[in-house]
Protein backbone atom coordinates (compact mmCIF):
# COMPACT_ATOMS: atom_id res chain seq x y z
CA UNK A 1 0.00 0.00 0.00
CA UNK A 2 1.39 3.33 -1.00
CA UNK A 3 0.81 6.24 1.40
CA UNK A 4 -0.41 9.66 0.47
CA UNK A 5 2.71 11.67 -0.21
CA UNK A 6 3.55 15.24 0.61
CA UNK A 7 6.85 16.72 -0.53
CA UNK A 8 7.67 20.09 0.99
CA UNK A 9 10.68 21.56 -0.77
CA UNK A 10 11.44 25.23 -0.12
CA UNK A 11 8.33 27.13 -1.23
CA UNK A 12 6.85 24.31 -3.35
CA UNK A 13 4.40 21.64 -2.17
CA UNK A 14 3.16 18.61 -4.07
CA UNK A 15 0.47 16.16 -2.98
CA UNK A 16 -0.89 13.12 -4.75
CA UNK A 17 -4.28 13.04 -3.02
CA UNK A 18 -7.35 15.33 -2.82
CA UNK A 19 -6.08 16.96 0.39
CA UNK A 20 -3.51 18.94 -1.57
CA UNK A 21 -4.97 22.41 -1.11
CA UNK A 22 -5.88 21.84 2.54
CA UNK A 23 -2.35 20.74 3.44
CA UNK A 24 -0.90 23.65 1.45
CA UNK A 25 -3.01 26.13 3.44
CA UNK A 26 -2.28 24.38 6.75
CA UNK A 27 1.49 24.37 6.26
CA UNK A 28 1.42 27.99 5.09
CA UNK A 29 -0.65 29.04 8.11
CA UNK A 30 1.54 27.18 10.60
CA UNK A 31 4.73 28.63 9.18
CA UNK A 32 3.34 32.16 9.08
CA UNK A 33 2.20 31.85 12.71
CA UNK A 34 5.67 30.67 13.72
CA UNK A 35 7.27 33.67 11.99
CA UNK A 36 4.77 36.34 13.06
CA UNK A 37 6.54 38.95 15.24
CA UNK A 38 3.52 39.38 17.51
CA UNK A 39 3.64 35.67 18.36
CA UNK A 40 7.32 35.46 19.18
CA UNK A 41 6.74 36.54 22.78
CA UNK A 42 4.55 34.40 24.95
CA UNK A 43 1.73 35.81 27.13
CA UNK A 44 2.26 36.90 30.72
CA UNK A 45 5.77 38.17 29.85
CA UNK A 46 7.33 34.71 29.94
CA UNK A 47 10.70 34.01 28.37
CA UNK A 48 10.62 34.67 24.61
CA UNK A 49 10.46 31.65 22.34
CA UNK A 50 13.52 31.53 20.11
CA UNK A 51 12.54 31.71 16.45
CA UNK A 52 14.30 31.09 13.17
CA UNK A 53 13.80 32.71 9.76
CA UNK A 54 12.67 31.13 6.53
CA UNK A 55 16.25 30.44 5.45
CA UNK A 56 17.02 27.42 7.63
CA UNK A 57 20.34 26.73 5.99
CA UNK A 58 21.41 24.10 8.54
CA UNK A 59 18.10 22.24 8.47
CA UNK A 60 18.29 19.38 5.94
CA UNK A 61 14.66 18.26 6.36
CA UNK A 62 12.95 20.15 3.55
CA UNK A 63 10.66 17.36 2.31
CA UNK A 64 8.04 15.34 4.11
CA UNK A 65 5.78 12.31 3.64
CA UNK A 66 2.52 12.07 5.59
CA UNK A 67 1.54 8.51 6.60
CA UNK A 68 -2.05 7.64 7.53
CA UNK A 69 -3.09 4.38 9.15
CA UNK A 70 -4.01 5.11 12.79
CA UNK A 71 -7.42 6.25 14.00
CA UNK A 72 -6.30 7.74 17.33
CA UNK A 73 -3.24 9.25 19.07
CA UNK A 74 0.03 7.68 17.90
CA UNK A 75 2.23 7.51 21.02
CA UNK A 76 5.02 5.07 20.23
CA UNK A 77 7.62 4.46 17.55
CA UNK A 78 10.19 1.67 17.66
CA UNK A 79 12.96 0.95 15.18
CA UNK A 80 13.02 -2.63 13.90
CA UNK A 81 16.10 -2.48 11.67
CA UNK A 82 17.89 -0.09 9.31
CA UNK A 83 14.84 0.46 7.12
CA UNK A 84 11.73 -0.50 9.14
CA UNK A 85 9.89 0.87 12.14
CA UNK A 86 6.63 0.16 13.98
CA UNK A 87 4.06 2.63 15.30
CA UNK A 88 1.43 2.12 18.02
CA UNK A 89 -1.05 4.17 19.99
CA UNK A 90 -4.49 4.59 21.45
CA UNK A 91 -6.33 2.73 18.66
CA UNK A 92 -4.71 -0.53 19.83
CA UNK A 93 -3.08 -1.45 16.51
CA UNK A 94 0.57 -1.76 15.51
CA UNK A 95 1.66 -0.72 12.01
CA UNK A 96 4.96 -1.71 10.43
CA UNK A 97 6.39 0.79 7.91
CA UNK A 98 9.20 1.09 5.41
CA UNK A 99 11.25 4.08 6.57
CA UNK A 100 12.64 4.79 3.11
CA UNK A 101 9.44 4.81 1.05
CA UNK A 102 6.76 5.27 3.71
CA UNK A 103 5.06 2.09 2.53
CA UNK A 104 2.74 0.40 5.00
CA UNK A 105 4.02 -3.18 5.33
CA UNK A 106 1.84 -4.76 8.02
CA UNK A 107 -1.03 -3.95 10.37
CA UNK A 108 -1.11 -5.97 13.60
CA UNK A 109 -4.50 -6.16 15.33
CA UNK A 110 -5.03 -8.00 18.60
CA UNK A 111 -5.48 -5.49 21.40
CA UNK A 112 -8.90 -4.10 22.31
CA UNK A 113 -7.68 -0.98 24.09
CA UNK A 114 -4.82 1.51 23.79
CA UNK A 115 -1.23 0.29 23.70
CA UNK A 116 0.78 1.35 26.75
CA UNK A 117 4.26 -0.05 25.99
CA UNK A 118 6.18 -1.51 23.06
CA UNK A 119 9.69 -2.98 22.81
CA UNK A 120 11.72 -5.09 20.38
CA UNK A 121 12.47 -8.68 21.37
CA UNK A 122 15.86 -9.70 19.88
CA UNK A 123 16.08 -13.27 18.53
CA UNK A 124 18.28 -15.82 20.25
CA UNK A 125 21.82 -16.10 18.90
CA UNK A 126 21.52 -19.90 18.66
CA UNK A 127 18.10 -19.78 17.06
CA UNK A 128 17.93 -20.46 13.34
CA UNK A 129 14.89 -18.24 12.86
CA UNK A 130 15.99 -14.61 12.95
CA UNK A 131 12.55 -13.03 12.58
CA UNK A 132 12.14 -9.67 14.31
CA UNK A 133 9.80 -9.92 17.30
CA UNK A 134 8.16 -7.15 19.31
CA UNK A 135 6.27 -7.10 22.61
CA UNK A 136 3.24 -4.87 23.09
CA UNK A 137 1.33 -4.17 26.30
CA UNK A 138 -2.15 -2.70 26.42
CA UNK A 139 -4.74 -1.21 28.74
CA UNK A 140 -6.75 -4.37 28.04
CA UNK A 141 -4.32 -6.06 30.51
CA UNK A 142 -2.66 -8.24 27.88
CA UNK A 143 0.82 -8.56 26.38
CA UNK A 144 1.30 -9.90 22.84
CA UNK A 145 4.42 -11.14 21.05
CA UNK A 146 4.36 -10.30 17.33
CA UNK A 147 6.43 -11.50 14.39
CA UNK A 148 7.12 -8.31 12.44
CA UNK A 149 8.27 -10.20 9.36
CA UNK A 150 5.05 -12.16 8.90
CA UNK A 151 2.54 -10.19 10.98
CA UNK A 152 1.76 -13.33 12.97
CA UNK A 153 0.64 -13.14 16.60
CA UNK A 154 3.13 -15.52 18.23
CA UNK A 155 1.83 -15.62 21.80
CA UNK A 156 -0.48 -13.71 24.11
CA UNK A 157 -0.63 -13.33 27.90
CA UNK A 158 -3.85 -12.18 29.54
CA UNK A 159 -3.38 -12.98 33.23
CA UNK A 160 -2.44 -9.48 34.41
CA UNK A 161 -4.36 -7.81 37.23
CA UNK A 162 -3.51 -4.27 36.08
CA UNK A 163 -2.30 -2.40 33.01
CA UNK A 164 1.34 -3.06 32.11
CA UNK A 165 3.02 0.34 31.75
CA UNK A 166 6.59 -0.68 30.94
CA UNK A 167 8.54 -3.57 29.45
CA UNK A 168 12.24 -4.39 29.44
CA UNK A 169 14.38 -7.20 28.03
CA UNK A 170 17.24 -8.85 29.92
CA UNK A 171 18.87 -10.41 26.89
CA UNK A 172 21.76 -12.05 28.76
CA UNK A 173 19.30 -14.03 30.91
CA UNK A 174 16.85 -14.42 28.00
CA UNK A 175 13.92 -13.14 30.07
CA UNK A 176 11.70 -10.09 29.96
CA UNK A 177 9.98 -8.07 32.68
CA UNK A 178 6.60 -6.37 32.82
CA UNK A 179 5.82 -3.53 35.19
CA UNK A 180 2.32 -2.83 36.42
CA UNK A 181 1.00 -2.94 39.98
CA UNK A 182 3.65 -5.63 40.45
CA UNK A 183 6.82 -6.71 38.64
CA UNK A 184 6.74 -10.00 36.71
CA UNK A 185 9.55 -12.03 35.11
CA UNK A 186 8.76 -14.08 31.98
CA UNK A 187 10.65 -16.38 29.65
CA UNK A 188 10.58 -16.29 25.85
CA UNK A 189 7.63 -18.70 25.74
CA UNK A 190 5.65 -16.26 27.95
CA UNK A 191 5.70 -18.54 30.98
CA UNK A 192 5.65 -16.64 34.28
CA UNK A 193 8.89 -17.37 36.16
CA UNK A 194 8.35 -15.25 39.28
CA UNK A 195 6.80 -11.99 40.46
CA UNK A 196 6.94 -9.48 43.28
CA UNK A 197 4.18 -8.76 45.72
CA UNK A 198 1.84 -5.84 45.04
CA UNK A 199 3.96 -2.68 44.77
CA UNK A 200 1.57 0.18 44.08
CA UNK A 201 -1.88 0.89 42.66
CA UNK A 202 -0.32 3.48 40.35
CA UNK A 203 2.16 0.89 39.10
CA UNK A 204 5.75 0.82 37.88
CA UNK A 205 6.30 3.86 35.65
CA UNK A 206 9.82 3.02 34.37
CA UNK A 207 12.20 0.09 34.42
CA UNK A 208 15.90 -0.34 33.52
CA UNK A 209 18.53 -3.06 33.78
CA UNK A 210 21.71 -2.54 35.84
CA UNK A 211 24.65 -4.90 36.53
CA UNK A 212 24.67 -7.95 38.81
CA UNK A 213 21.32 -9.26 37.51
CA UNK A 214 19.53 -6.26 39.00
CA UNK A 215 16.81 -3.92 37.74
CA UNK A 216 15.65 -0.49 38.92
CA UNK A 217 11.91 0.17 39.05
CA UNK A 218 10.39 3.63 39.44
CA UNK A 219 7.33 3.37 41.70
CA UNK A 220 5.85 6.75 42.62
CA UNK A 221 8.64 8.80 44.17
CA UNK A 222 10.75 5.72 45.01
CA UNK A 223 13.38 3.80 43.09
CA UNK A 224 13.37 0.12 44.05
CA UNK A 225 16.34 -2.15 43.33
CA UNK A 226 15.41 -5.77 42.58
CA UNK A 227 17.77 -8.69 42.07
CA UNK A 228 16.92 -11.61 39.80
CA UNK A 229 18.05 -15.03 41.05
CA UNK A 230 18.39 -17.58 38.24
CA UNK A 231 17.94 -21.32 38.81
CA UNK A 232 20.93 -23.21 40.21
CA UNK A 233 21.71 -26.81 41.09
CA UNK A 234 20.28 -26.21 44.54
CA UNK A 235 17.15 -24.41 43.38
CA UNK A 236 15.37 -24.91 40.08
CA UNK A 237 13.10 -21.88 40.46
CA UNK A 238 13.56 -18.23 39.54
CA UNK A 239 13.18 -15.58 42.20
CA UNK A 240 13.09 -11.77 42.34
CA UNK A 241 14.23 -10.09 45.56
CA UNK A 242 13.88 -6.50 46.73
CA UNK A 243 17.36 -5.26 47.66
CA UNK A 244 17.02 -1.55 48.41
CA UNK A 245 14.73 1.49 48.16
CA UNK A 246 16.14 4.86 47.14
CA UNK A 247 14.09 7.64 48.73
CA UNK A 248 15.88 10.81 47.58
CA UNK A 249 13.15 12.09 45.23
CA UNK A 250 10.47 14.39 46.62
CA UNK A 251 7.85 13.69 43.93
CA UNK A 252 6.81 11.10 41.34
CA UNK A 253 9.58 9.87 39.03
CA UNK A 254 8.75 10.41 35.35
CA UNK A 255 11.99 9.38 33.59
CA UNK A 256 14.69 6.80 34.23
CA UNK A 257 17.57 5.82 31.90
CA UNK A 258 21.02 4.26 31.91
CA UNK A 259 23.64 6.89 31.08
CA UNK A 260 26.75 4.71 30.79
CA UNK A 261 28.36 1.67 32.41
CA UNK A 262 28.89 3.61 35.64
CA UNK A 263 25.67 5.49 36.31
CA UNK A 264 21.96 5.93 35.67
CA UNK A 265 19.80 9.03 35.98
CA UNK A 266 16.26 9.72 37.17
CA UNK A 267 14.02 12.77 36.85
CA UNK A 268 10.90 13.76 38.76
CA UNK A 269 7.71 15.77 38.44
CA UNK A 270 9.22 18.71 40.35
CA UNK A 271 12.43 18.98 38.34
CA UNK A 272 14.82 16.83 40.38
CA UNK A 273 17.66 15.29 38.35
CA UNK A 274 19.63 12.67 40.28
CA UNK A 275 22.60 10.72 38.94
CA UNK A 276 23.19 7.39 40.68
CA UNK A 277 26.17 5.07 40.93
CA UNK A 278 25.26 1.86 39.13
CA UNK A 279 27.26 -0.36 41.53
CA UNK A 280 26.42 0.83 45.05
CA UNK A 281 23.29 2.90 44.17
CA UNK A 282 24.54 6.06 45.91
CA UNK A 283 23.92 9.59 44.64
CA UNK A 284 26.76 10.81 42.41
CA UNK A 285 25.24 14.21 41.66
CA UNK A 286 21.97 16.06 41.98
CA UNK A 287 20.42 19.09 40.29
CA UNK A 288 17.28 20.64 41.77
CA UNK A 289 17.70 24.24 40.65
CA UNK A 290 16.17 24.30 37.17
CA UNK A 291 13.58 26.90 38.18
CA UNK A 292 16.33 29.17 39.58
CA UNK A 293 18.26 29.10 36.30
CA UNK A 294 15.90 31.87 35.14
CA UNK A 295 16.95 35.47 34.85
CA UNK A 296 14.23 37.43 36.64
CA UNK A 297 12.10 37.10 39.76
CA UNK A 298 8.99 37.32 37.58
CA UNK A 299 10.05 34.30 35.56
CA UNK A 300 10.84 32.33 38.71
CA UNK A 301 7.34 33.04 39.98
CA UNK A 302 5.83 31.81 36.72
CA UNK A 303 7.81 28.56 36.90
CA UNK A 304 6.59 27.52 40.35
CA UNK A 305 3.90 25.29 38.81
CA UNK A 306 5.23 21.71 39.12
CA UNK A 307 4.34 20.76 35.53
CA UNK A 308 6.57 23.58 34.25
CA UNK A 309 9.69 21.84 35.57
CA UNK A 310 8.71 18.19 35.14
CA UNK A 311 11.51 16.12 33.60
CA UNK A 312 9.81 14.10 30.87
CA UNK A 313 12.77 12.63 29.03
CA UNK A 314 16.55 12.19 28.96
CA UNK A 315 19.19 11.51 26.38
CA UNK A 316 22.97 11.45 26.81
CA UNK A 317 26.44 11.24 25.31
CA UNK A 318 29.88 10.52 26.76
CA UNK A 319 30.07 13.88 28.54
CA UNK A 320 26.55 15.18 29.13
CA UNK A 321 23.00 14.36 30.12
CA UNK A 322 20.37 16.25 28.09
CA UNK A 323 17.11 16.81 29.96
CA UNK A 324 13.66 17.88 28.79
CA UNK A 325 12.54 20.06 31.71
CA UNK A 326 9.09 21.57 31.33
CA UNK A 327 9.18 23.67 28.15
CA UNK A 328 12.98 23.88 28.23
CA UNK A 329 16.14 21.96 27.42
CA UNK A 330 19.10 21.63 29.79
CA UNK A 331 22.57 20.16 29.27
CA UNK A 332 24.13 18.74 32.44
CA UNK A 333 27.87 17.97 32.31
CA UNK A 334 28.73 14.76 34.17
CA UNK A 335 32.31 15.74 35.00
CA UNK A 336 31.64 19.35 36.01
CA UNK A 337 28.38 18.35 37.78
CA UNK A 338 26.57 21.45 36.62
CA UNK A 339 24.32 22.77 33.85
CA UNK A 340 26.54 23.99 31.00
CA UNK A 341 23.79 25.08 28.58
CA UNK A 342 20.08 25.68 28.65
CA UNK A 343 17.22 26.89 26.50
CA UNK A 344 14.61 27.83 29.09
CA UNK A 345 11.78 28.21 26.57
CA UNK A 346 12.61 25.76 23.82
CA UNK A 347 8.91 25.23 22.97
CA UNK A 348 5.52 26.78 23.68
CA UNK A 349 4.47 23.72 25.70
CA UNK A 350 6.07 20.80 27.53
CA UNK A 351 8.91 18.98 25.78
CA UNK A 352 7.99 15.29 25.54
CA UNK A 353 10.94 13.65 23.80
CA UNK A 354 14.55 14.50 22.93
CA UNK A 355 17.37 12.72 21.10
CA UNK A 356 20.99 13.48 20.34
CA UNK A 357 22.20 13.61 16.74
CA UNK A 358 25.74 13.63 15.32
CA UNK A 359 27.68 16.91 15.19
CA UNK A 360 26.57 18.08 18.67
CA UNK A 361 22.96 18.43 17.56
CA UNK A 362 19.79 17.77 19.55
CA UNK A 363 16.18 17.26 18.43
CA UNK A 364 13.16 17.97 20.61
CA UNK A 365 9.40 17.61 20.16
CA UNK A 366 6.60 19.10 22.18
CA UNK A 367 2.93 19.29 23.04
CA UNK A 368 2.85 22.46 20.92
CA UNK A 369 3.07 20.32 17.75
CA UNK A 370 6.56 21.36 16.69
CA UNK A 371 9.86 19.53 16.21
CA UNK A 372 13.01 21.63 16.65
CA UNK A 373 16.68 21.04 15.92
CA UNK A 374 19.36 22.54 18.18
CA UNK A 375 23.13 22.77 18.10
CA UNK A 376 25.31 22.82 21.22
CA UNK A 377 27.89 25.58 20.81
CA UNK A 378 30.62 26.96 23.04
CA UNK A 379 30.20 30.61 24.00
CA UNK A 380 32.90 33.23 23.50
CA UNK A 381 34.56 33.61 26.89
CA UNK A 382 34.91 37.29 27.69
CA UNK A 383 36.43 38.45 30.98
CA UNK A 384 33.98 40.84 32.60
CA UNK A 385 35.75 43.43 34.75
CA UNK A 386 33.88 45.62 37.27
CA UNK A 387 33.72 49.25 36.19
CA UNK A 388 35.27 51.77 38.68
CA UNK A 389 33.04 54.66 39.72
CA UNK A 390 33.71 58.12 41.08
CA UNK A 391 36.12 60.93 40.14
CA UNK A 392 39.28 59.48 41.67
CA UNK A 393 38.71 56.10 40.12
CA UNK A 394 38.86 57.73 36.70
CA UNK A 395 42.58 58.19 37.35
CA UNK A 396 43.21 54.84 39.04
CA UNK A 397 42.88 56.00 42.67
CA UNK A 398 40.62 54.47 45.31
CA UNK A 399 38.76 51.17 45.50
CA UNK A 400 36.35 49.66 43.07
CA UNK A 401 32.75 50.25 44.06
CA UNK A 402 31.64 46.91 45.57
CA UNK A 403 27.97 47.53 44.87
CA UNK A 404 28.64 48.13 41.18
CA UNK A 405 30.65 44.91 40.89
CA UNK A 406 28.03 42.67 42.49
CA UNK A 407 25.74 42.38 39.43
CA UNK A 408 28.75 41.52 37.28
CA UNK A 409 29.84 38.83 39.74
CA UNK A 410 26.33 37.41 39.89
CA UNK A 411 26.15 37.38 36.09
CA UNK A 412 29.46 35.49 35.90
CA UNK A 413 28.18 32.84 38.32
CA UNK A 414 24.94 32.33 36.39
CA UNK A 415 26.45 32.21 32.92
CA UNK A 416 26.81 28.87 31.15
CA UNK A 417 29.86 28.04 29.01
CA UNK A 418 27.73 26.69 26.15
CA UNK A 419 24.48 27.56 24.41
CA UNK A 420 21.76 25.71 22.51
CA UNK A 421 21.13 27.47 19.20
CA UNK A 422 18.02 26.80 17.12
CA UNK A 423 18.96 25.65 13.59
CA UNK A 424 15.72 24.03 12.42
CA UNK A 425 11.97 24.23 13.04
CA UNK A 426 9.75 21.50 11.56
CA UNK A 427 6.09 22.47 11.29
CA UNK A 428 3.75 19.76 10.01
CA UNK A 429 1.69 18.30 12.84
CA UNK A 430 -1.50 19.97 14.08
CA UNK A 431 -1.34 18.52 17.60
CA UNK A 432 1.09 17.25 20.23
CA UNK A 433 4.15 15.42 18.85
CA UNK A 434 4.59 12.41 21.14
CA UNK A 435 8.00 11.11 20.04
CA UNK A 436 10.28 10.53 17.04
CA UNK A 437 12.92 8.23 15.57
CA UNK A 438 16.12 9.17 13.74
CA UNK A 439 17.37 7.11 10.79
CA UNK A 440 20.83 8.01 9.54
CA UNK A 441 19.94 7.19 5.92
CA UNK A 442 16.18 7.82 5.86
CA UNK A 443 15.64 10.94 7.96
CA UNK A 444 13.31 11.64 10.86
CA UNK A 445 10.01 9.97 11.81
CA UNK A 446 7.52 11.77 14.08
CA UNK A 447 4.19 10.63 15.53
CA UNK A 448 1.44 12.80 16.92
CA UNK A 449 -1.92 13.16 18.64
CA UNK A 450 -3.27 14.25 15.22
CA UNK A 451 -3.21 10.50 14.29
CA UNK A 452 -0.48 11.11 11.71
CA UNK A 453 3.09 9.96 11.19
CA UNK A 454 5.44 12.18 9.20
CA UNK A 455 8.68 11.16 7.51
CA UNK A 456 10.98 14.19 7.31
CA UNK A 457 13.42 13.76 4.45
CA UNK A 458 16.74 15.35 3.57
CA UNK A 459 15.65 17.36 0.52
CA UNK A 460 19.06 17.50 -1.11
CA UNK A 461 19.60 13.77 -0.68
CA UNK A 462 16.12 12.86 -1.96
CA UNK A 463 16.48 15.14 -4.97
CA UNK A 464 19.77 13.45 -5.84
CA UNK A 465 18.19 9.99 -5.51
CA UNK A 466 15.28 10.97 -7.77
CA UNK A 467 17.66 12.33 -10.39
CA UNK A 468 19.72 9.14 -10.26
CA UNK A 469 16.62 6.97 -10.71
CA UNK A 470 15.49 9.11 -13.62
CA UNK A 471 18.82 8.75 -15.42
CA UNK A 472 18.83 5.00 -14.77
CA UNK A 473 15.32 4.67 -16.22
CA UNK A 474 16.22 6.74 -19.28
CA UNK A 475 19.29 4.62 -19.80
CA UNK A 476 17.26 1.39 -19.54
CA UNK A 477 14.76 2.67 -22.09
CA UNK A 478 17.50 3.72 -24.47
CA UNK A 479 16.49 7.39 -24.29
CA UNK A 480 19.79 8.49 -22.84
CA UNK A 481 22.75 8.75 -25.20
CA UNK A 482 26.17 9.82 -24.08
CA UNK A 483 28.12 11.70 -26.73
CA UNK A 484 31.77 12.49 -26.62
Amino acid sequence: MRPSEVFLDSADLWHSGPEREGIRVLCSLLNSMRRHPLLELEPNNKSPLQTIGEEQTQNPYTELLVLRAHRDIVRFLVQLDDCRFASAGDDGIVVVWNAQTGEKLLELSGHTQKITAIITFPPLEACEEKNQLILTASADKTVIVWDCDTGRQVRKVSCFHSTVKCLTILQRLDVWLSGGSDLCVWNRRLALLCKTSHLSDTGVSALIEIPKNCVVAAVGKELIIFKLVAPTEGSLEWNILEVKRLLDHQDNILSLVNVNDLSFVSGSHVGELIIWDVSDWTVQACERNFCTQLDTQQEIKLYQKPNDISIHHFTWDEENVFAAVGRGLYVYNLQMKRVIACQKTAHDSSVLHIARLPNRQLISCSEDGSVRIWELREKQQLAAEPVPTGFFNMWGFGRVNKQASQPVKKQQENTTPCSLELIGDLIGHSSSVEMFLYFEDHGLVTCSADHLIILWKNGERESGLRSLKLFQKLEENGDLYLTV
